[in-house]
């Protein structure tokens, strides 16, 4: 038997960990953390390395399924889902109008480099389709606070943590989640270094968490953090802890800012946060005296009822202190192009008027899945789901509603590894491939790395049974709907590897071209995805290239902050 050691890298969370996969006889056999990669140097967590176990695993979905006539799922071939799934879709469409169709992207679907180009092309050939998105559970809120300051969603300054005197964390527990928009393979490492040279860390959680060290931890009552962080700027703004001179040159609506913090003063924020008066003030003179001081929230704050209100007041406190864009405060991360332009939008254009209120353009909330399927608000009910690598079942609240609302749908597909407790309700079941069996670039983290850096991956292994990618089954959608999609035929151009296609059946993809002209001769490559020249990717034998980018922004570029509303 002939084995052979693969670099690639996870994709379970930001940090992109490099692994070493061991490949026996085409068969994905271990998998070791990569000792050998340049950023995280030999760390991966449990998850990453029990992704081998996954992918063996007997439970998942590796044939299309559809639900016969009693309920039970039944094997098909691809064929005929592609075909089904297509004809139900022209009907609803044809009776109901796009109105009527709704897609539902859950949290992996970020880490895919290929999934949400093809899904977003699908829909919006459609028409005005309704979608959904788990992020609007746990981080759009970070999206419209940054647009709001910045101007571009894509903005999120991190901690210096390589220089930081005073680390504050608001709702973050890195020892069990790594962290979340910082991307950084192994955070408690930078912890213990950053204690060791006498920087003081802080973190406010409502309960004793395993990052915090003794004296490290204030407690906090759940969802209250926005009225600490208030009452933190008015005792910094009465003790001159705010830097007046950059406030005065960059900072816009100021006045109003400091009218609203001096609403929340010490003692009236401890009667709602439970932190004491004198813990409030020790914390604001401990950042006031910091030559660099950073701070960070997560999603124990973004999934609460103010999300959105508390980064804005996050970015305003290491902005007035005159820590934004600083060594050792909070410094924008750049990625491998210029991620703030991607986010650039008008925020005073952000939000619409819909059924439910006003709401900010985008993946419309997971929590009004049920109510859109059910006819509230007296719009056409959705009557088709898409669901591509999501749980709403379980990981939006209100189970009774919503187990109401899915048993309702005409047509629901669940594209996914496994048949979840949404897929118990699906009538059609499409196998997805993994990690392992795809092509990807490590586009997750960008703008959120510690230490900026890329990579791409091969498919390690590939797909098992008749497993296929998300951007295949789209193109296969679209096709059969006669949209225009990725064309599979020709020289594969999308991860900048060209590749020879010799087959475009639908037992086995090829890498697709996203190309716009469908008179192009096949095998022909386009210029703009013609492999570009590679910089600073000096590969060692067996590697995959890396180029690591540079480190950080010059402080001299300090954005100007919007402190108020306008």
């Amino acid at each position: 038997m002939s084995e052979r050691e693969l670099r690639t890298f996870c994709r379970v969370c930001e940090p992109a960990c490099g692994l070493v996969a061991s490949v026996r006889d085409g068969e994905l056999v271990r998998l070791r953390p990569d000792r050998a990669h340049p950023v995280t140097r030999g760390f991966a967590c449990n998850k990453g390395l029990a992704g081998v176990e996954i992918h063996r695993d007997p439970d998942r979905l590796d044939f299309p399924l559809r639900r016969g006539e009693r309920g039970a799922a039944e094997r098909v071939s691809w064929d005929a889902a592609i075909e089904g799934i297509a004809g139900s879709l022209r009907a609803i469409l044809a009776e109901s109008g796009p109105e009527a169709v709704a897609m539902y992207v859950g949290n992996p679907t970020a880490f895919n480099t290929l999934a949400r180009p093809a899904m977003g092309a699908f829909a919006a050939q459609l028409g005005p389709i309704r979608n959904f998105s788990s992020g609007t559970q746990d981080c759009a809120n970070k999206f419209a606070g940054s647009e709001a300051v910045f101007g571009s969603s894509t903005i999120h300054p991190i901690p210096d943590l390589d220089h930081t005197d005073f680390l504050l964390v608001f709702g973050a527990n890195p020892r069990v989640s790594h962290g979340s928009f910082i991307s950084i393979a192994d955070p408690m490492k930078k912890l213990r270094e950053l204690r060791a040279r006498g920087a003081k860390v802080r973190f406010v959680n409502p309960r004793a968490i395993e990052s915090a060290e003794p004296g490290e931890l204030v407690q906090i009552r759940p969802d209250t953090d926005v009225y600490l962080m208030a009452a933190l700027l008015h005792e910094l703004a009465q003790n001159g802890g705010l830097d007046r001179a950059l406030l005065r040159e960059r900072g816009a609506h100021v006045d109003e800012l400091l009218s609203f913090v001096a609403r929340f003063p010490a003692e009236r924020a401890a009667s709602v946060t439970g932190v004491p008066a004198a813990t409030v003030r020790a914390l604001a003179r401990e950042l006031a005296a910091a030559r660099g001081a950073s701070l960070h929230m997560s999603t124990g704050v973004n999934m609460g009822r103010q999300g959105t209100l508390a980064y804005w007041l996050l970015h305003m406190l290491s902005f007035a202190t005159g820590n934004l864009d600083r060594r050792g405060g909070n410094i924008l991360s750049l990625g491998f192009y210029a991620a703030a332009k991607a986010g650039r939008r008008d925020f005073a254009r952000s939000f619409a008027d819909t059924e439910f209120g006003r709401l900010r353009r985008g993946g419309l909330p997971g929590n009004l899945l049920a109510d859109a399927i059910l006819g509230g608000g007296g719009r056409t009910p959705i009557r088709a789901l898409i669901v591509v690598a999501g749980n709403p079942l379980l990981s939006i609240g209100g189970e009774e509603r919503m187990r109401e609302a899915l048993a309702k749908l005409d047509l629901l597909v669940c594209i996914d590894l496994y048949k979840n407790a949404t897929g118990e309700y699906a009538h059609w079941l499409l196998p997805s491939a993994d990690m392992f069996e795809r092509a990807d670039v490590n586009i997750t983290g960008l703008g959120l790395q510690h230490e900026p850096w890329i990579q791409f991956t091969d498919a390690v292994v590939a797909p098992r049974a008749e497993r296929r990618e998300e951007w295949w089954i789209f193109a296969q959608l679209a096709q059969a709907l006669g949209l225009r999609g990725p064309e599979i035929r020709g020289v594969a151009s999308t991860t900048c590897c060209a590749r020879a296609v010799t087959r475009s059946t639908r037992s086995a993809p090829p890498i697709p071209r996203w190309c716009s002209s469908r008179s192009r001769p096949a095998g022909s490559t386009p210029s703009s995805c013609r492999r570009p020249t590679a910089r600073s990717t000096a590969a060692r034998p067996n590697s995959r290239r890396r180029w690591r980018a540079p480190r950080r922004s010059s402080p001299s570029s300090q954005p100007r902050a919007r402190t108020g509303s306008s």
